[in-house]
């Protein structure tokens, strides 16, 4: 017999979602954007990172698009980047394309960027639901462009995910923060 205390931990961590909208966990949209600082002291490393925000839902064979930034420096006395790793987190209905590609698009220029992605299993087994992120190695200067662009917009494959004036103004934040810091 476990004990009440297990058993609340137990369903306090438990997740096995039948369906893909709690897969990646609820981010309040309407709250600011969380900007993290984390000191790593055994890397002697700070990573700056904006918490996960939703670009889209539903739209195509993708179930969600979320986006979160972030950056490292040696030491703990801040820097401008040279590089932001730029990760998408999607979430699949059904296998994860090999092949898969993706563009920026920032006021009509389009962006190629090389990236390193890895795929989730999501959900029960057999549910079809797949996890999916991509980082991509984005030059400093790029970042900058996305945060003063009029239109913004990341397409995967042929589904196209316009970037909401909230999510650039995250990206902006994020940016703030950058150069507050350095």
């Amino acid at each position: 017999m476990r004990s009440p205390v297990t058993l609340l931990i137990i369903l306090f961590f438990w997740h096995s979602p039948d369906y893909a909208p709690n897969v990646l966990g609820t981010f309040p949209q309407d709250a600011a954007p969380k900007i993290e600082v984390i000191f790593d002291p055994s890397k002697n490393k700070t990573t700056v990172r904006l918490a996960p925000v939703q670009i889209s839902g539903p739209n195509g064979k993708y179930h969600s698009l979320h986006m979160a930034p972030s950056f490292s420096y040696p030491g703990r006395d801040p820097r401008a980047p040279e590089i932001i790793d730029f990760e998408l987190q999607t979430v699949v209905r059904g296998k994860l394309k090999i092949d898969l590609y993706v563009i920026f698009i920032v006021d009509g220029e389009k962006i190629f960027l090389s990236s390193n992605r890895w795929g989730v299993k999501k959900g029960k087994p057999g549910s079809g639901w797949m996890g999916e992120h991509l980082v991509f190695r984005m030059p400093y200067v790029t970042f900058l462009k996305i945060t003063n662009a009029n239109s913004f917009e990341i397409k995967l494959d042929s589904v196209s995910f316009p970037v909401g004036e909230k999510q650039i103004q995250s990206l902006r934040d994020f940016g703030e923060q950058i150069k507050a810091g350095s």
